[in-house]
């Protein structure tokens, strides 16, 4: 048997491992959208300007114009108010870029994404349900060279499509955390800092900041998941409605008193149809038990945000999985 030896490749926060389906949908908020709303905040800044010039005026009225005590108090405020509305301004366009960047960072990952489901498409993979999907995990043994070569030739050009994909997320979520930063730098908010009230949880001290986080995150994984589970029932329906009509055909000929070779060829259809059926089937209760778990996931994160929101402590027991072993080529096909 032919066997393709790659080294594991190590993912942070995600459950995409080498020799899973590779997703290539795009469903985060759309760049216009976000691009929009920058521009919205910079304009903004642009009428703040208004205001921070009129403080600066006021705050530089002469006393040949306006002179006495009420005229400095006047002045001091308006000099307060000067540098206020400075801030503020500057802090707004600084965002408005931030945003924007953010946008073209969506743009880019979004165009990625179709061209590596075109990509896929080009070097013969399987797709389906905005999913890329691996080769076959073993050959049969009287398989000739050139299928073995076809098949390792189909796991390289998976490889490929899987390492532009983590290359994707990560550059992704390194935008995502600059965005971050820059939301904390211009507005002066800095969850991670707020000391007022702390949860406990499996004996530490969790900030306000990381649950927020966690809640987001465990909330995405388990539309992702769902999503997974949608499109594998879905797969199952339309395999279930071919069988059928692949049975249809063969009771036809069989009644029809057809030749033995085409009664014979449309029951290998229908053996095949079924096998893959079945298979789907067994994906499609796998997809829907991880959506399971990724939702209780999610709720237990939820449930954790809000408790510390009210303020009440919450004592947290998780059940610690098992480490997954190493994956690769050589472990999946033996």
């Amino acid at each position: 048997m032919t066997r393709v030896a790659a080294d594991a490749l190590e993912t942070q926060q995600s459950g995409l491992r080498f020799g899973d389906p590779i997703g290539c949908g795009y469903h985060w908020t759309e760049p216009d959208e976000i691009d929009s709303y920058g521009d919205s905040v910079r304009r903004l800044a642009n009428r703040v300007e208004l205001a921070v010039d009129a403080f600066e005026r006021t705050a530089t009225i002469s006393e040949d114009v306006f002179s006495g005590e009420a005229a400095d108090t006047l002045r001091e405020r308006a000099g307060r108010r000067h540098e206020e509305s400075a801030s503020v301004r500057d802090n707004l366009r600084g965002l408005g870029r931030a945003i924007n960047v953010y946008s073209d960072v969506l743009r880019r990952h979004r165009q990625g994404l179709e061209e590596l489901r075109v990509f896929g498409a080009s070097k013969g993979l399987e797709i389906r349900g905005n999913r890329i999907w691996p080769p076959v995990e073993t050959l049969p043994g009287d398989a000739t060279q050139k299928q073995a070569d076809a098949w390792e030739n189909d796991w390289k050009a998976y490889q490929e499509c899987f390492e532009a994909k983590i290359a994707l997320r990560d550059a992704r979520r390194a935008s995502t955390k600059d965005l971050v930063k820059a939301l904390a730098d211009y507005a002066g908010v800095r969850p991670d800092k707020d000391t007022a009230k702390l949860v406990v949880a499996q004996h530490q001290q969790v900030r306000f900041g990381d649950l927020r986080r966690e809640a987001a995150e465990e909330a995405m994984e388990a539309v992702e998941a769902h999503d997974a589970a949608d499109a594998a029932r879905a797969t199952v329906e339309a395999l279930r409605r071919r069988e059928q009509t692949a049975l249809g055909d063969l009771e036809d000929l069989a009644m029809a008193d057809a030749p033995a070779d085409q009664i014979k060829a449309q029951a290998d259809k229908v053996a095949a149809l079924h096998r893959e059926l079945a298979e789907a089937r067994a994906e499609a209760r796998e997809a829907t038990a991880t959506a399971q778990r990724e939702q209780a996931e999610a709720n237990r994160a939820a449930r954790n945000l809000e408790a510390a929101e009210q303020g009440r402590p919450r004592i947290v027991g998780r059940t610690v999985p098992s480490p997954l072993p190493v994956t690769n080529l050589q472990d999946r096909l033996g």
